[in-house]
């Protein structure tokens, strides 16, 4: 099978390019969670590093939203934690792409795996499986060509670090001067519908959706938003059960 040779860079590219359309739901959410930290009255230099650090959108708002309800430090590691369980599945789902890699390449992969860089570059690795890397030749010499997909994935998750950080300085630096009157709560939800319009094509997707959706309905009432968590986990175990029932079945 004869195809266009790809380089390390232009996998990198492509997958900046493909990324970058979620950035627009990324920049407020970078700065929504800016504002919320200085209102807490974190310093801005550990507001910034947190975004450096931790890297998780999700995490570090409902971090700083607990500490403006005065929570503990065991309910708040408890719920950040928690709230990146998620990114066990999304481990799972790519270890077989990503294990022939050496260990400081799943390292910085693992990093960089987000929401956003996941939903991207697990399409990219999906939409290729059918054909092994290794089968895949090159039009003139006929010999394989590399696997350099884990150079799109970086370029994913490059582009989605190098926003947040951009966002959370935005917010650190312009967020005073934002009108009072300007919603931009509007970030949070905004972006991750943008991942469920990509994601939820499999039944084992859809069924997680569905049952964490429900589950915040239910948990609502739980304090320090412990409602989300239990959704998520509500959401990973229906995940789990329906996607080993189907390949029981296959």
């Amino acid at each position: 099978m004869a195809t266009i040779r790809a380089t390390k860079l232009s996998e990198f590219l492509a997958g900046c390019r493909d990324e970058a359309p979620l950035q627009l739901g990324v920049v407020p959410f970078g700065m929504l969670y800016a504002i919320a930290a200085l209102a807490v009255g974190m310093p801005a230099w550990l507001a910034q590093v947190s975004s450096a650090l931790v890297f998780a959108g999700s995490a570090q708002l409902a971090i700083v939203q607990m500490l403006s309800a005065a929570a503990g430090a065991l309910p708040i590691g408890l719920t950040a934690g928690l709230l990146n369980l998620r990114h066990v599945l999304y481990s799972a789902s790519v270890a077989e792409y990503v294990r022939h890699l050496p260990r400081r390449w799943r390292l910085l992969l693992a990093y960089l795996l987000t929401d956003e860089a996941y939903a991207v570059a697990i399409l990219r690795y999906q939409r290729q499986a059918s054909t092994s890397p290794a089968a895949i030749q090159d039009a003139r010499s006929h010999q394989p060509l590399p696997d350099l997909r884990h150079w799109y994935f970086l370029g994913c998750g490059f582009t989605l670090w190098a926003c947040w950080q951009l966002s959370t300085a935005a917010g650190l630096i312009f967020g005073a001067r934002i009108p009072s009157d300007w919603d931009i709560d509007f970030a949070v939800p905004l972006t991750f519908l943008a991942l469920l319009t990509l994601l939820l094509r499999e039944r084992a997707s859809q069924a997680a959706a569905m049952a964490a959706g429900l589950g915040v309905l239910a948990f609502a009432a739980l304090p320090y938003k412990l409602g989300l968590v239990a959704a998520i986990l509500m959401g990973l175990l229906v995940g789990f059960g329906v996607a080993k029932h189907k390949r029981s079945r296959s």
